[in-house]
C-alpha cells in the first residue's frame, strides 16, 4: 500500500477533531524529519486519543457500551489507577471494535499492526541490541495512511444511535420519495462516512423493519425503505452482495404468514432476493399470493413482485382471476410495465362515458412512460371502436395529454394517430365539432411527416 504525501496532506485536513489534527500533524512531521520511531508512537497517539474521543461523542448520544467505557475511564483517571489505565489502553483496539463498532474487519488488523509497531518502538529494552526495531518509511507512511482513512476522518456512526438516526429520517416526512435523491441523502448523510459495520447494521434493519412487531410505525413507507436497500446496494455494492443472501435466506424462515407478503416490495427493489430465499420461504410465497384476499394484495403490494420473472407467471394468473374492479384498483395503484397490456384492455373495454374518461387518466396517462408506438396503436384503436370512450367528453383531453407524453415517438406512431383523427372526421358533420377531435388535428399537423 503507497500513499504519496500529498494524500497524507489531503487526509490530514479532513481529521473532525482539532486535537485529533495536531498528534497526527507531530507524526507527519516526525516522518518527514526521519524520526520514524518517533513518527508511529505519535500515530498510535493520536489513534488512541480519537478513539477515546470517539467514545465520549457515542456516550453523549446515549450509546449504552461507549457510556460504560468513558465512565471507568474517568474513574481511573480521577483516581490515578495506573495499572487499569494501562490495561484500557492494552485493550483499547478490542474495545473501539467489539462495543465502539468503529472498526471493519481489515481496519482492525491494520491498528493491531499499529499498535505492535509502536510497542516495540516504545520499549527497546525489551529486545536484543541487533533486533533494535527499525522501521522502513514506507511502513511509517502506510501506518499514518491508515489512521487518517480508517479512523481520524470519520464521525462515529457505528452502533446503535446511528440506527436510530436512520430511522428517524426515513420516518420523518421529509425523507425523499424517489431514488437520486434518497441516493443523495443517504451518501451525504451516512454511507460517505460510513464503516462496514455500520453498512452491514443498515442492511439488516431495513430489512427486518416492515416485519416486526412495530411495523404499523411503518405503514406507508415500505417502498421508500425497498429503495433505500436498493440504493445501498448500488453504493456498497460488495458489503450488500456479502450480507444480503445469507441473512435473507435464514431470517425469512421465522417471518409469521400475517406479514410475509411485504417481502413482495423487497424483491421489487432486487430480484436477487427472491433466489436467496429458502425453499419453504418461497413454497410459503406462492401459497399466499394465490389465496389470500383482494386486500391483502393490496395494503402488501404483491404486485410490486411482478418484476421478479419466478413470480410474474403467478401473479399475472392471479391479476387474471380478479374482477374488473379489482383489476382496475390494481393496475392503477401499481403503474407497472408487467401491466400494460391488461390496462389497454381494461381501458378498451370502458362501459360507461365516466369510466371511460377515469381509466384514460389512471390506465393510460398514467402509464404513458411505458408505451411503445405499438401500445399507442392499440389505445387508439380501442377509442375509435367502442362509442363508451370517443364519445365521452373528457377524452379528448386525454388523447391529447398521450399525443404530447409520447411526442419523442412520433414518427412511430403518426399513422396511429392519423388513422384515428382521419376515422373521427369521416364519422363527424363538421371537422370542427368536439367529436372530431379539432385540438388533436392542430396537434398533428403541427408534427406532420
Amino acid at each position: 500500500m503507497s500513499h504519496g504525501l500529498t494524500d497524507i496532506d489531503s487526509l490530514c485536513l479532513a481529521v473532525r477533531d482539532r486535537e485529533s489534527h495536531r498528534l497526527i500533524s507531530e507524526a507527519i512531521t516526525a516522518y518527514r524529519g526521519g524520526a520514524f520511531r518517533s513518527a508511529i508512537m505519535s500515530t498510535w497517539i493520536a489513534v488512541a486519543y480519537d478513539i477515546i474521543a470517539k467514545a465520549r461523542e457515542l456516550a453523549a448520544q446515549g450509546e449504552a457500551a461507549p457510556k460504560v467505557f468513558v465512565d471507568e475511564l474517568d474513574v481511573a483517571i480521577e483516581h490515578n489507577a495506573v495499572p487499569k489505565l494501562q490495561r484500557i489502553e492494552g485493550e483499547l483496539l478490542k474495545t473501539a471494535n467489539e462495543k465502539l463498532l468503529l472498526f471493519a474487519p481489515h481496519e482492525f488488523v491494520a491498528f493491531t499492526r499499529l499498535q505492535e509497531d509502536r510497542n516495540l518502538c516504545a520499549h527497546p529494552a525489551f529486545v536484543l541490541e541487533d533486533e533494535l526495531y527499525k522501521p522502513t518509511p514506507d511502513l511509517v507512511r502506510t501506518h499514518i495512511a491508515q489512521a487518517l482513512q480508517y479512523l481520524l476522518t470519520h464521525a462515529p456512526l457505528q452502533g446503535k444511535s446511528a440506527v436510530g438516526r436512520f430511522e428517524a429520517d426515513i420516518l420523518s416526512a421529509s425523507f425523499p420519495v424517489d431514488g437520486p435523491d434518497i441516493n443523495a441523502f443517504i451518501r451525504s448523510r451516512y454511507l460517505d462516512r460510513a464503516k462496514e459495520v455500520l453498512v452491514t447494521n443498515l442492511i439488516k434493519w431495513l430489512i427486518k423493519s416492515t416485519f416486526g412487531n412495530d411495523r404499523a410505525r411503518f405503514q406507508a413507507k415500505e417502498k421508500q425503505i425497498a429503495q433505500t436497500l436498493k440504493e445501498i446496494a448500488s453504493v456498497k455494492t460488495a458489503i450488500y452482495d456479502s450480507v444480503v443472501p445469507p441473512f435473507v435466506a435464514t431470517w425469512f424462515d421465522a417471518v409469521d404468514d400475517a406479514v410475509l407478503l411485504g417481502l413482495c416490495t423487497l424483491v421489487d427493489s432486487d430480484t436477487r432476493i427472491w433466489s436467496w430465499l429458502s425453499e419453504p420461504v418461497r413454497l410459503r410465497m406462492r401459497r399466499l399470493l394465490a389465496t389470500v384476499d383482494v386486500g391483502a394484495l393490496t395494503a402488501f403490494s404483491a404486485f410490486d413482485a411482478l418484476s421478479s420473472p419466478e413470480l410474474s407467471v403467478d401473479l399475472l394468473a392471479r391479476f387474471d382471476a380478479l374482477d374488473r374492479t379489482a383489476q382496475i384498483s390494481i393496475a392503477a395503484e401499481n403503474p407497472r410495465p408487467e401491466l400494460v397490456s391488461r390496462a389497454i384492455d381494461l381501458y378498451g373495454s370502458s362501459g360507461g362515458w365516466r369510466s371511460a374518461e377515469s381509466n384514460g387518466l389512471i390506465l393510460v396517462v398514467n402509464y404513458v412512460r411505458f408505451f411503445t408506438s405499438d401500445d399507442i396503436r392499440k389505445i387508439l384503436e380501442a377509442a375509435a371502436s367502442n362509442d363508451q370512450i370517443w364519445a365521452a367528453s373528457g377524452t379528448s383531453g386525454i388523447l391529447d395529454r398521450l399525443f404530447d407524453l409520447t411526442l419523442p415517438m412520433i414518427s412511430q406512431t403518426h399513422a396511429h394517430w392519423q388513422a384515428f383523427v382521419s376515422a373521427r372526421i369521416t364519422a363527424s358533420r363538421d371537422a370542427s365539432e368536439h367529436y372530431a377531435y379539432p385540438s388533436l388535428q392542430q396537434r398533428l399537423a403541427a408534427h406532420g411527416n
